[in-house]
């Protein structure tokens, strides 16, 4: 795994999480190299073992590919916070 370098208050938030983005992925490919991994792709539930074919666990439903093309074409985007009450 990578080293990982301490945060500075005067880091920039693309810093920080291309860096993170970076372990994460360091992470992934030393998970998927020693043992069984779970992954998404293309709306589809995926089970990968090292040296064996993928295979399809579930079809996922629900999912609105109008939004996330708005957003896989974007670079950057706002969430708004929001309360929620758990009455």
């Amino acid at each position: 795994m990578s080293a990982v370098n301490l945060i500075n208050e005067s880091d920039n938030e693309s810093d920080i999480a291309s860096r993170a983005a970076d372990v994460l992925r360091d992470c992934f490919i030393a998970a998927a190299q020693s043992g069984t991994i779970l992954y998404v792709e293309n709306d589809n539930l995926v089970s990968k073992a090292p040296n064996s074919v993928p295979i399809l666990i579930k079809r996922l439903c629900g999912r609105n590919p109008e939004l996330a093309q708005r957003f896989a074409g974007r670079r950057t985007f706002k969430i708004k916070k929001r309360k929620i009450n758990g009455d």
